[in-house]
């Protein structure tokens, strides 16, 4: 076995997270690698650092607690905020509840601490070390959502397609209504000489929901001065999928060689890019607007619906963190 097995771990993820950045940025398998270089790296100047050089040790261990303790509290308090704010929904219920699993790890700690001996601390590193690596991951996957969350539409867009969100009643709810103004200022910002954008409105009829999507967001177009042979309204989808793939479709059948930007919100940019890509449909993914009490628990659910996209490659990868892990512990 190497002397230093948690470093040379490390070297591997870092080489293979950025050959994986250099083939396929959009992907999110680099971050996944990335995060776990850092990790493997961090076990090892935890652990075998720990007597060579206590201060440094005892800061690094302190500041990933630090970390998982603010990521905590942020997420518990975002989430008794929005539940005051909208009520128990499962999504913002959700939200708390990783909030208390994250200072329920602190806790974890001390009892582990307090108890001692070489069970303990093997649990405690095992412990520290998921709880480091999945709250590294979430931040870095929050980085994401931002970045592409903030992109600009290609000047030549001929077609805006307006991706569904829940109704209030039977209008457009708030989250939706901003996708919506979102997409009328695209149309706004072109050239005075311009033709105007064809707004693609995509959303089906939900259980609760008293009428589509797409009716009422034409209806909202239509109260905004949208002439009505400027909107195409495809009714049927119930995902974000089925919203590509059907849009794609009826733009495609009436205008060849258009160019189409996706409006969603910014939360939701990234995976709706990924999901363009896995059905085959070329087009260009715009946000818009939201509350930054939402956007957290929006991206929590994000993050999570990313993994599960991808679970194989990217679970299978994050199972690889019990190598570094293992060599520590039979160190420690």
């Amino acid at each position: 076995m190497p002397e230093y097995p948690e470093y040379l771990a490390a070297v591997v993820f870092a080489a293979g997270g950025a050959v994986n950045a250099w083939r396929a940025p959009h992907r999110f398998s680099a971050a996944v690698l990335l995060c776990l270089a850092v990790t493997s790296a961090g076990l090892g100047v935890a652990v075998r650092g720990a007597a060579a050089r206590p201060a440094v040790a005892t800061v690094l261990t302190a500041a990933a607690l630090l970390l998982v303790l603010a990521v905590g509290l942020i997420l518990l308090a975002d989430g008794v905020l929005l539940v005051r704010r909208y009520g128990p929904q499962a999504a913002l219920l959700a939200t708390g509840a990783v909030g208390c699993a994250a200072l329920a790890v602190l806790g974890l700690d001390a009892v582990f601490h307090a108890a001692g001996g070489e069970t303990f601390g093997a649990l405690l590193v095992a412990v520290n070390a998921a709880a480091g690596y999945l709250t590294l991951l979430f931040l870095v996957f929050a980085g994401y959502a931002f970045v592409w969350g903030r992109g600009t539409p290609p000047p030549e867009t001929t077609h805006v397609v307006v991706l569904g969100a829940g109704l209030d009643g039977d209008r457009p709810g708030p989250l939706l209504t901003r996708r919506l103004e979102r997409a009328l200022a695209i149309d706004a910002a072109r050239a005075p000489d311009a033709p105007g954008v064809v707004f693609v409105v995509s959303g089906g009829q939900g259980e609760d929901e008293v009428r589509s999507e797409a009716d009422a967001m034409a209806d909202y177009l239509r109260g905004r001065g949208v002439p009505a042979d400027r909107i195409i309204r495809e009714d049927r989808s119930v995902n974000t999928g089925q919203n590509l793939r059907f849009s794609a479709a009826l733009v495609d059948d009436a205008t060849p060689g258009h160019c189409a930007t996706v409006v969603t919100s910014g939360f939701h940019v990234y995976r709706t890019t990924l999901l363009a890509r896995r059905v085959g449909v070329r087009v260009h993914v715009v946000g818009a607007a939201t509350s930054p009490a939402y956007w957290l628990a929006a991206t929590l659910r994000e993050f999570a619906a990313v993994l599960w996209l991808d679970r194989l490659p990217l679970v299978g990868l994050s199972l690889l963190l019990a190598v570094p892990v293992a060599t520590a512990v039979f160190r420690h």
